[in-house]
């Protein structure tokens, strides 16, 4: 993929998604497949994962990815403001379900996929706990993720019960979802929450390297995630990999 720089990138207009280079970030996957769902053409801009990322928060006030940048707009950072501009700016099918209750489930969804407290967030504190037992806690201080994620040791117990009650809950969604008929989370086609789990799940259990090309350090890394269960059903694989094989890009480019 290519990248441009900051400064490259503020001299342009039109949309610019800044995304973390070299690595699979979740939420930069989700944003880069919202906007290719829907058909929304952007630039992409670079954002060093686990840097303070100066030049970027000059600009924009932000040191993570992804942020949407559009024309004069606001940066947009969280993923319901950037799925929102992706319905705005896009064409074709949406990804919000026109049922109200329908979107409202959605929304739910991929909220505890993506929120502040929800899967993923709880996820990265185990990851980052996994960090501290093997380098010591020197390394909070090294890290800015420790800060922003809220890290602290006691917080363990509760972060891997919030991942085990989301995919429980899940899971149940799937079979149900199965029982009547749908392949989908929600309603009977793709919506939002079907991209966010597609994406996410790669915390949980990975894409195999010639689909998804990560550095072998960040695998091991998210593998922490699995071993801190006591398993989980495999239908929350085969939902993902059915939500790839019909509508996201493979291999993954980052």
């Amino acid at each position: 993929m290519h990248y441009l720089s900051v400064e490259a990138a503020q001299q342009q207009s039109g949309l610019r998604l800044v995304l973390t280079r070299g690595v699979p970030g979740p939420w930069s996957e989700a944003a880069k497949a919202v906007f290719n769902l829907r058909q929304v053409p952007y630039q992409a801009v670079e954002q060093q994962g686990g840097r303070s990322n100066p030049e970027l928060v000059a600009w924009t006030g932000h040191r993570n990815a992804p942020i949407a940048l559009y024309n004069n707009e606001p940066p947009r950072v969280r993923w319901l403001e950037i799925l929102d501009l992706a319905e705005r700016l896009g064409s074709g099918a949406s990804l919000l379900p026109s049922d109200t209750s329908e979107r409202i489930m959605m929304v739910g969804l991929s909220n505890e996929i993506a929120g502040e407290n929800g899967f993923a967030w709880n996820a990265r504190l185990l990851m980052l706990d996994a960090g501290v037992a093997s380098q010591g806690t020197g390394v909070i201080a090294k890290n800015p993720m420790y800060n922003e994620y809220q890290y602290s040791q006691d917080k363990h117990k509760i972060a891997r019960q919030r991942v085990v009650t989301f995919l429980d809950f899940l899971t149940q969604r799937i079979k149900d979802q199965a029982a009547a008929g749908s392949d989908y989370l929600v309603g009977n086609s793709l919506s939002a929450a079907d991209v966010y789990w597609a994406c996410f799940s790669n915390m949980l259990q990975s894409l195999p390297a010639e689909q998804n090309p990560m550095p072998d350090g960040l695998r091991n890394s998210w593998a922490v995630l699995a071993r801190s269960l006591d398993g989980y059903d495999p239908q929350l694989i085969v939902h993902r990999d059915r939500i790839f094989a019909r509508h996201l890009q493979l291999p993954l480019s980052f």
